[in-house]
């Protein structure tokens, strides 16, 4: 996991997918509440191997990133290692009905700000053909014990294959009612993006 900075204050959940690249939602690394340009990457950062994304672990520095046109998916490359294990990437969408995890610093209720230390939920997967942010193929789930809220933008779904966690999604839209997240969650395909991820990336 990681905690996407901007100007050093938290923005949105991330992962890891290789040494010097992160994953998250390309609306987390555009200006979206102004022009809708993409933000100066010396103003990111990410936050590695630490569960609280106010401290711990270390701090490095985005030295560019790159965005997926039409799908809300993002590659950001560090300026150095973050010498962290990173995520296992699949080849296929989770099947519906699939019992999956996600993980994020978001809002807890909807009205609090971010949770200062990172949370896991379980869903259900109930649709592999929904769209996301921009119209990417995504996965839509459901709550089995708890939701996606505000701050969980750019973070993983994982499914488990033999024991292994494999990304399938990045968090891109939640369903609210009264400011409370409930409902669905949309997270943009992994496996729909696998091949521009590996290009970009070099893996």
């Amino acid at each position: 996991m990681g905690a996407l900075l901007l100007d050093g204050e938290f923005r949105c959940s991330a992962s890891l997918v290789a040494a010097e690249w992160v994953l998250t939602a390309k609306h987390c690394v555009l200006d979206i509440e102004g022009d809708g340009a993409k933000l100066s990457p010396d103003r990111l950062s990410v936050r590695v191997k630490s569960l609280d994304r106010t401290s711990g672990g270390g701090v490095v520095n985005v030295e560019y990133t790159k965005v997926r046109t039409s799908h809300d998916i993002a590659l950001l490359h560090l300026t150095r290692s973050a010498n962290a294990e990173y995520v296992r990437l699949p080849t296929k969408n989770p099947a519906v009905g699939t019992t999956n995890y996600i993980f994020g610093w978001g809002s807890t209720n909807g009205y609090s700000g971010a949770s200062t230390y990172l949370k896991r939920a379980t869903v259900e997967v109930t649709d592999t053909d929904a769209v996301d942010y921009y119209g990417g193929q995504a996965i839509r789930s459901y709550k089995i014990n708890g939701y996606a809220c505000y701050g969980d933008s750019g973070g993983p779904q994982f499914k488990l294959v033999d024991g292994l966690r494999y990304q399938v999604g990045v968090l891109s839209t939640v369903t609210s009612s009264g400011g409370v997240c409930q409902g669905y969650q949309t997270y943009a395909s992994v496996p729909a993006s696998l091949d521009w991820i590996n290009e970009v990336a070099g893996l």
